[in-house]
């Protein structure tokens, strides 16, 4: 009987092949499935910064957004250097800011529509927002300030020092609470900011 030794290897070589091309192809599936961010030098997304921020009132008062309004108001201009003021009348058109009404939650840029969104939460005594830095074009550092008004934007309470307010965009993760002074609201309690948490979560 004659065995062709040359087909024989010609045929394993072939098989082998197959195996190595077939184990490549499932191995680049399996890179392209579980996210190619995570090799050294790869492409695809990034890590995302999210901003949350939590604002309590007198534990006297409750959320009232019948009888006023709340906002946080954000400058996050390369030559920025002041927080936003606390008389809305003052603010500038480029500021960025969210308002919470009898409506819910909006956001959008002063002197333009407010998009109303779901972006926030609301408790008894509390209102908190999340927001994604690529809204503000990822700069290097948010001033910011949070005010409570009645219906008409006239200011009931603010902030005592919004600088202490200021975000610093760098950071991977970032925890401060501020606290503000009780009972200094023109409105009551309902308008009364004591506290204001902000976080910088990277997901």
């Amino acid at each position: 009987m004659y065995i062709n030794l040359y087909d024989n290897k010609k045929k394993r070589s072939n098989i082998t092949y197959k195996l190595f091309f077939s184990l490549f192809l499932i191995t680049v599936f399996f890179i392209i499935l579980n996210g190619c961010a995570r090799w050294p030098g790869g492409g695809g997304s990034k890590d995302k910064k999210l901003l949350v921020v939590r604002v309590d009132i007198n534990d006297s008062g409750l959320i009232n957004t019948d009888s006023g309004r709340y906002y946080i108001a954000f400058d996050a201009r390369k030559d920025a250097n002041n927080p936003p003021e606390k008389d809305i009348a003052e603010w500038e058109d480029d500021y960025l800011y969210v308002k919470l009404d009898n409506m819910g939650f909006c956001f959008g840029k002063w002197g333009k529509t407010c998009q109303y969104t779901s972006i926030g939460m609301t408790g008894d005594k509390y209102f908190q927002i999340t927001l994604n830095l690529e809204s503000f074009d990822n700069p290097e550092k948010i001033f910011m300030n949070v005010i409570s008004t009645d219906n008409n934007n006239n200011t009931y309470d603010s902030v005592g020092n919004p600088v202490d307010l200021t975000i610093y965009t760098h950071l991977p993760n970032y925890n401060t609470v501020i606290q503000d002074f009780p009972g200094d609201s023109a409105g009551g309690p309902d308008f009364d900011i004591i506290k204001v948490s902000i976080s910088l979560i990277t997901t």
